[in-house]
C-alpha cells in the first residue's frame, strides 16, 4: 500500500496525458462537420451512462486494481481506434464507446482506491490534501501533454492519437504493479447494491451533494465541447482547413490545466474557508461565466474567461469526495460516486443531442457556434439557480461515519 501512494501520481498523471484531447473536435467537426461532432459527444456520454454503474459495482465487487486495469485496456483500443478511423464515422464512433469505457471504469475507482489505501494504513485524514497535491500533478501533465498535442497537431491530427496510445500502454503496465487495498466488505447483487447507494441520499447533505454532481457534469464540460469550434471562428479558420488551431488550442488547453493545478491546490482551503457547498456553488459559477464570454464574443480578449474553465473539474472532485468518502461505507463507495456520474452524464448527453439537433439546420459555421453556446450558458445559469436555491439542504450537520 506503502507504494500504490508512490504510483498513485504516477498513474493520474497517466490518465490525463490528454493528448489527443486539444484535436479531437478539430478532427471530428472536420471529417463530419460541428452536428456530427456534438453527436458523437453524446454517443460518447450515452455510453458512460450505460456502464457507470456496471463499471462502479465491478470496482465494489472485484477491485480497485482490476477496474483500473478495465479502464486503461479501454483507453489503449480506442485511441487504436482514433488513429485509424480516418473519415469512418462508425469507428470513430467505436473509439467514443471504447473511451466511454475507459472514464467509465475510472471514475470513482481512481478516488475510491486513493482513500481505501490510506484508510488501510490508518492515514485517511489526510486524503482531501493528499487528493488536491494528486489533482494538482495530474492537471500539470496535462498542460504538458496538450502542449505536445498542440504541437503534433500542426503536423497530422493522427500524431496525437499515436502519442496518446503509447501513454495508454504505460498506463496499464502501472495498473499492473498496484496493490488491492484491504476491504472491509463487498457489494451485494446489483440491484439491491444501488437501492442501499440510493439509501445514503436520505440523508440532506449527502443528497445535496449527489445533485450538485448530477449538475457539475454539464457546468465542467459545456466550455470545453465548443472551445475548440469557438477558437476556430475567433481565428477566422474553416471547419475543413483548421490551420493553426490545433497549436492554439493546445496552448490554451495548457493554460487552462495549469490554472486547473493551482485549483485543486486550493480546493481543501476553500473548503475550509467557506464550506464545501458554498465553495462547490462558487466553482460551478466559475464555469458558467467561461461559457458566457464565449457565448456573448468571438474577441480574443475572451480566451482569458476560457482558461477559467478547469476550475470546477479541478477543485470540485477533491471536495466531493472529500464530503462522500467518510461517510458512506467502502463497499458502496465507487457505486454511489458512479451513481452520481452516470445521472450527471444523462443529463448532459441529452443536452448535447439537443444541441446538435438544434444547429443542424444552421448553414453559417458561426452561427452554429453562436447557437450552441447561447443555448449552454442560459441552460448553466438556471443550474447555478437552482444550486443555491437548494444549498440550506447542504448546510445540515455532517453525518457520523458509517
Amino acid at each position: 500500500m506503502a507504494r500504490n501512494l508512490r504510483l498513485i501520481p504516477i498513474h493520474q498523471s497517466l490518465t490525463r496525458a490528454v493528448v489527443w484531447m486539444p484535436i479531437f473536435v478539430l478532427f471530428t467537426r472536420r471529417e463530419f462537420g460541428l452536428d456530427g461532432a456534438l453527436a458523437l459527444g453524446a454517443i460518447y456520454y450515452l455510453s458512460v451512462v450505460v456502464l457507470e454503474v456496471p463499471s462502479g459495482w465491478m470496482s465494489d465487487r472485484l477491485g480497485r486494481v482490476v477496474t483500473l486495469r478495465v479502464a486503461a485496456i479501454g483507453f489503449v483500443a480506442c485511441q487504436s481506434a482514433f488513429l485509424m478511423a480516418g473519415d469512418n464515422f462508425m469507428l470513430v464512433a467505436v473509439g467514443q464507446f471504447l473511451l466511454a469505457v475507459g472514464y467509465a471504469s475510472l471514475s470513482g475507482t481512481d478516488i475510491t482506491f486513493h482513500y481505501d489505501t490510506l484508510e488501510g494504513l490508518g492515514r485517511e485524514d489526510e486524503f482531501a490534501d493528499q487528493r488536491a497535491r494528486v489533482q494538482a500533478i495530474g492537471y500539470v501533465t496535462a498542460a504538458a501533454s496538450a502542449l505536445l498535442g498542440g504541437a503534433l497537431g500542426l503536423l497530422d491530427l493522427r500524431l496525437a492519437f499515436a502519442a496518446s496510445l503509447l501513454f495508454a500502454v504505460v498506463q496499464l503496465a502501472t495498473t499492473a504493479v498496484l496493490f488491492e487495498p484491504p476491504r472491509s466488505g463487498r457489494a451485494a447483487k446489483p440491484t439491491r447494491q444501488i437501492a442501499r447507494c440510493l439509501g445514503y441520499l436520505s440523508d440532506r447533505r449527502l443528497g445535496w451533494i449527489f445533485f450538485y454532481g448530477v449538475l457539475m457534469v454539464t457546468l465542467e464540460h459545456v466550455a470545453f465541447t465548443n472551445s475548440q469550434p469557438w477558437l476556430t471562428e475567433v481565428l477566422g479558420q474553416e471547419a475543413t482547413d483548421v490551420g493553426a488551431t490545433p497549436l492554439v488550442s493546445g496552448v490554451v488547453l495548457a493554460a487552462v490545466a495549469i490554472i486547473g493545478a493551482a485549483a485543486a491546490r486550493l480546493s481543501s482551503p476553500l473548503m475550509d474557508r467557506f464550506g464545501s457547498a458554498h465553495a462547490l456553488i462558487g466553482l460551478g459559477a466559475v464555469s458558467a461565466v467561461a461559457v458566457t464570454g464565449m457565448a456573448l464574443s468571438f474577441h480574443i480578449v475572451v480566451v482569458g474567461l476560457l482558461l477559467l474553465r478547469s476550475v470546477q473539474g479541478a477543485a470540485a472532485p477533491v471536495i466531493i469526495g472529500a464530503e462522500v468518502a467518510p461517510v458512506v461505507a467502502q463497499e458502496h463507495r465507487a457505486t454511489l460516486l458512479s451513481l452520481n456520474s452516470l445521472a450527471g452524464r444523462l443529463c448532459y448527453s441529452l443536452l448535447l443531442a439537443a444541441v446538435s439537433q438544434a444547429v443542424a439546420d444552421q448553414a453559417d459555421p458561426r452561427a452554429q457556434v453562436t447557437e450552441a453556446l447561447v443555448i449552454v450558458s442560459v441552460v448553466s445559469w438556471v443550474m447555478i439557480g437552482a444550486l443555491v436555491a437548494t444549498v440550506g439542504f447542504a448546510t445540515v450537520q455532517r453525518p457520523a461515519p458509517v
